[in-house]
């Protein structure tokens, strides 16, 4: 397996002109981890270079702990998909496939039965004789895929391969990836620009904008959990509702009109100095009222979308466009009610999450210096953190006998430290 470490990398193409500023992250053994975000944000030229496609121009590229700066493609023991399949057009099915052995001193014989024992896991035994134009589009995909697996290297990276596939053979392919993943125990590095691709796929999803990272975690995480407005506004399977909030002395409100929060807000807010910025709910959190009362705001129908069992009613209120999510039998009339949830976000005006209680300190009571635990570690600095080595009331207990985190409500025994992470949140 690969564990992988990019460590204040920078890339540019022109003088002080980056597309990836600053980029520090650890890709563990056996990981799945998604590259997303908008066209230009900096991840394919990532994954480029972690392949030795590109140069670094700042910055180290570390796999198990040497540094793969000046290394050549040929000698970093990984295979690429490419977005755009790359097969070889005079080949056949089993010549593309076995294409990928050619550097390998293998009997002929052997090799036949591994491109076939793959062939067969791909769905493509009946096709080994066909050559790319007589096969569909995901049937090359699968080719594709079949030669970046063909020669059981341990680090493979994917760059938007299912892109060019209907949607759902975009759903069936991407199943077929995660079960190759599993069983083939890889580390694999995804390049996508579609949120919910990242979402059903990753163990760790790292969104960029702009060359930069905006936020790194789980699926869960970076739904539920948003450290920036455009992560907020991007995972998910519905459009975000954002409006602009403002602080005028006591009072909050959204869009230049009088809202109704917690007094714990408005004291935070206060103490911040924070006098506007971006509140954000998602459609889910949005109820539809019977009645109207002081808590609840006047909203006009505008349109419905359908999706099966349920349906997103587009409304206007606040003067703004706004939209709900609800079953598919609920009946909307053309004037109706709306409450808000207590489960919205507020970012200030840099775009960056406003939490209660803030804490960039996690105290760790280490007893081991495993190379593999020392990389965690380097990943929550990442994240933002500042590690404290502590032995009195410790968050993290590290020992030969368990691993313990136990902050404010949260108190679990892991079964491997790196799973740390999906309790912290990327607050760099």
């Amino acid at each position: 397996m690969s564990h992988i470490c990019l460590s204040k990398v920078y890339k540019s193409y022109h003088k002080d002109q980056f597309v990836v500023k600053d980029l520090s992250l650890h890709i563990f053994e056996g990981e799945f981890l998604v590259l997303v975000g908008p066209s230009g944000c900096g991840k394919t030229t990532t994954l480029r270079m972690i392949a030795g496609l590109e140069e670094l121009t700042k910055g180290d590229l570390m796999i198990h702990g040497e540094v793969y700066n000046e290394k050549d493609p040929s000698e970093r023991a990984l295979s690429f998909v490419f977005q755009n399949y790359a097969l070889l057009p005079y080949f056949t099915v089993e010549d593309n496939l076995s294409f990928g052995l050619q550097s390998e001193k293998m009997d002929a014989l052997l090799k036949k039965r591994r491109v076939e024992h793959l062939a067969k896991d791909l769905g493509l035994f009946e096709k080994l004789g066909r050559y790319p134009h007589q096969l569909s589009g995901g049937e090359r995909q699968r080719v594709a895929l079949g030669r970046a697996l063909i020669d059981q290297r341990k680090l493979i990276l994917f760059d938007e391969p299912l892109s060019n596939l209907d949607a759902l053979l975009r759903v069936e392919m991407r199943s077929e990836l995660l079960k190759l993943h599993q069983e083939m125990k890889m580390t694999s590095i995804y390049v996508t620009h579609d949120q919910i691709e990242a979402m059903a796929m990753a163990d760790r999803i790292v969104m960029m904008d702009q060359g930069v990272i905006l936020q790194v975690g789980t699926p869960y995480q970076m739904y539920h959990d948003p450290q920036h407005l455009k992560v907020s506004e991007f995972i998910g399977p519905f459009e975000t509702n954002t409006l602009k909030f403002q602080m005028d002395h006591q009072t909050f409100k959204l869009n230049h009109r009088p809202f109704e929060i917690d007094l714990a807000w408005i004291n935070r807010l206060k103490d911040l100095k924070v006098t506007q910025g971006y509140f954000t709910i998602r459609a889910d959190q949005i109820l539809i009222v019977k009645e109207k009362s002081r808590h609840s705001i006047p909203a006009r129908l505008s349109y419905v979308e359908y999706f099966g069992s349920n349906k997103l009613i587009h409304f206007e209120a606040l003067g703004l466009h706004l939209s709900v999510l609800v079953n598919q039998d609920d009946q909307v009339s053309p004037e109706f009610e709306i409450e808000f949830s207590k489960d919205f976000f507020l970012f200030d005006e840099s775009y960056r999450r406003i939490r209660l209680h803030d804490s960039k300190n996690i105290v760790i009571h280490l007893t081991s210096n495993d190379a593999s635990i020392l990389s965690v570690i380097e990943e929550i600095k990442n994240y933002g953190y500042h590690i404290i080595y502590d032995d009195i009331n410790p968050d993290i207990i590290i020992d030969d006998m368990k691993i313990s985190y136990k902050h404010q409500n949260t108190h679990v025994t892991l079964k491997s430290f790196k799973d740390i992470l999906s309790y912290l949140s990327y607050i760099k």
